[in-house]
């Protein structure tokens, strides 16, 4: 696993931003109302504190998500010492440790705030095509800008939706061993051994996601005019708002588009 230290050591100029302040001024954020378009067609965007939130959230996600999987290394390796009937209260809480990752990652991926809501991400990374805005929240905006990154960063769309893929994959068997009953009939619960290999794999995809998603992110020292990460998510968002200016009310309006600039598909759930 790429630690908290190593990161620190590789990425230290963009890290030097984020971790003083916690979710609460992320919260702040969020509760801040103002039209995403309507006012300066998305020039908001481009403000340091936009990009201040993606900085904030990213570094708040890792250091959660770090410590979920070392709990879920722990409770895999101590629930093989404990009786079946022990594991509900054992994976009970990493389950919901688990979604409470899933609504950290939704400050940083669009309309992620549910287990449910990782599969269409999950296609959206593997098509390409990342779905524009349904609403006019800032936030939805700013994660629709920065998924569009990622999808366009050279091989990262793949590693996200591998990534996206093993975290359902295991938020499904805690879920699974959080009601474990092994004598109701119904099918055989998941056994230590599927959790430890989901574990890994979890923890590989993780791995593989996460250099692509920092250097998306972060700014290098002597960033290029045009090539900032507020330069960047400023002109995406703008592009969506221009997007919807020119077409009103028509039938492609929010179709989205991918980190390619190709037009997605349909968005229905």
């Amino acid at each position: 696993m790429i630690t908290r230290s190593l990161a620190a050591a590789l990425f230290a100029p963009a890290a030097l931003t984020a971790a003083a302040c916690g979710a609460g001024n992320l919260a702040a954020y969020e509760r801040e109302e103002f039209p995403a378009c309507y006012i300066d067609q998305g020039a908001w965007a481009g403000e340091p504190r936009a990009a201040d939130y993606i900085e904030r959230s990213f570094d708040d996600f890792e250091r959660q998500f770090d410590d979920f999987l070392g709990g879920l290394d722990r409770a895999v390796r101590d629930g093989g010492r404990e009786s079946r009937g022990a594991w509900p209260a054992r994976f009970g809480p990493l389950h919901n440790e688990a979604k409470a990752n899933i609504v950290r990652l939704g400050r940083l991926l669009p309309r992620m705030n549910r287990p449910l809501d990782l599969a269409p991400m999950i296609g959206q990374f593997q098509e390409g095509a990342i779905w524009w805005p349904r609403g006019d929240h800032h936030t939805e905006f700013l994660a629709v800008a920065l998924a569009e990154e990622f999808a366009g960063h050279q091989n990262l769309a793949e590693h996200m939706a591998v990534f996206l893929t093993r975290f359902e994959r295991v938020e499904a068997l805690l879920l699974d061993l959080k009601y474990d009953e092994p004598a109701d009939g119904g099918p055989d619960p998941p056994d230590l051994d599927q959790i430890a290999r989901a574990a890994r794999e979890l923890r590989a995809g993780w791995e593989a996601a996460y250099p692509g998603m920092r250097r998306v992110i972060f700014d290098r020292p002597a960033m290029p005019a045009g090539e900032s990460l507020s330069e960047r998510l400023q002109a995406r968002v703008t592009a969506i708002c221009q997007s919807y200016s020119e077409c009103g009310d028509g039938a492609e309006c929010g179709a989205g588009t991918g980190g390619d600039g190709s037009v997605g598909g349909d968005q229905s759930e």
